[in-house]
């Protein structure tokens, strides 16, 4: 049985096929299992709306992501280096997986043709891993793609190009240089909009590690080290199974526990955040993200003031948002700062004016001020804008008898 298991081990690693299909089979396997357990979170303990759901198709909630295995200081905070692994084939979102697919399609069989099958997979792997390492002592929270390793392929190819010297060296440069151009702008263009987790300093050590393991396979390993780096890429393939089989173990977990107690899966996945973050801010306080994230989970259990400090941390450093300033409006409302919070929710406006949430949440500071006919413009506009709020109806209701 053994002996069957390493036998398949190795079709899988050295048959004919091109290595990039089974690369992106597991890409697509585990985005259609993060988009499945979305669904099933939204449909649960969401508000279960159509576009919810769409919205779950289109980009996968962070939270399933981060169980399955997003790397980042996220995961080294609370040490977890599997997820180092396993975020190599994660994806943001849905262009982000299709953008990364085609470059890895592209890519792949320039490096497989030249490398050869066993040491192009062992480049990938190492470039994706230092990507995630790269994200990792940057600070960012989280980073998921396997961007970085298709920057090792591309700065292998680099490598090969620019010791060859001839018109296919100079081919294969230009031909994956392209592609990775198109990864470093969508990247550029998704921190606005599609996957905000790309990670610039993930490229930059995906590219390092692939120009590095390059410059060793071509001058220090030879024919003699071919059994070990078997071993390497069948090492190196059970790892990131085995911590893809946990990640994907962890999440469809979670999804059980939605399904039998949503109350309790709501509470404790809120803490668990919590805790996580707080191993973040331990070892980097100056981390305004975590900062923010973890204010944001205070304020969703109403503990308001525990958030405040959160995210005026968040705030003094350079984490900035509509929402953010719309949140901690809301918390100084709470705890009985209607006026410190003024400031904020004007903000938010400046930014977004039609925002309900926002309109809400000055609408309470005005009432709460003795600003009456103030509050009521702003409960009405903000019903204009989402007739299902019920406190702005609540409040319109105090304020006007239902008029």
């Amino acid at each position: 049985m053994i002996q069957r298991a390493e036998t398949l081990w190795r079709e899988a690693l050295l048959g004919p096929m091109p290595l990039a299909f089974p690369l992106i089979a597991v890409c697509l396997l585990c985005f259609a299992l993060s988009a499945a357990l979305s669904l099933i979170l939204i449909a649960l303990v969401g508000d279960g709306s159509a576009s919810g759901l769409f919205g779950a198709l289109w980009t996968p909630l962070p939270t399933v992501l981060i169980q399955m295995g997003a790397g980042g200081f996220l995961a080294i905070a609370n040490w977890q280096p599997w997820y180092l692994f396993t975020a190599i084939f994660l994806h943001a979102s849905l262009p982000h997986l299709i953008v990364d697919m085609i470059c890895l399609m592209m890519i792949m069989p320039a490096i497989e043709k030249v490398f050869g099958r066993l040491r192009a997979f062992i480049i990938f792997m190492l470039a994706g891993l230092a990507g995630s390492l790269a994200s990792a002592f940057y600070g960012e929270l989280y980073t998921l793609g396997t961007s970085s390793a298709t920057f090792g392929l591309f700065g292998a190819a680099l490598v090969f190009g620019s010791l060859r010297g001839n018109e296919e060296g100079r081919r294969l440069m230009f031909g994956t240089a392209k592609w990775a151009a198109l990864n470093f702008v969508f990247g550029l263009f998704s921190l606005v909009s599609l996957a905000p987790s790309v990670s610039f300093a993930g490229l930059f050590g995906g590219f390092i590690a692939g120009v590095m393991t390059a410059l060793a396979m071509i001058y220090r390993i030879g024919p003699s080290w071919l059994p070990g780096l078997r071993r390497t890429g069948l090492g190196l393939a059970s790892i990131a199974l085995l911590s893809l089989a946990l990640g994907v173990g962890t999440a469809v977990s979670s999804a059980w526990q939605a399904w039998s107690a949503p109350d309790a899966y709501a509470k404790d996945a809120n803490d668990d955040q919590i805790a996580r973050l707080g191993a973040v801010i331990a070892l980097d306080d100056g981390n305004a993200a975590a900062h923010a994230l973890r204010g944001a989970a205070y304020a969703l259990k109403d503990d308001y003031a525990s958030a405040i400090p959160d995210l005026d941390a968040a705030l003094a450093g350079g984490v900035d948002s509509p929402q953010l300033r719309n949140l901690r409006a809301w918390s100084l409302y709470k705890v009985g700062r209607a006026a410190d919070g003024l400031p904020d929710a004007n903000a938010a406006l400046a930014v977004t004016p039609d925002d309900a949430a926002t309109l809400d949440t000055r609408a309470h500071i005005y009432e709460d001020l003795g600003r009456r006919d103030e509050a009521i413009a702003d409960y009405r506009a903000a019903l204009v804008q989402n007739p299902d709020i019920a406190e702005s109806k609540a409040g319109l209701q105090r304020l006007t008898g239902g008029q």
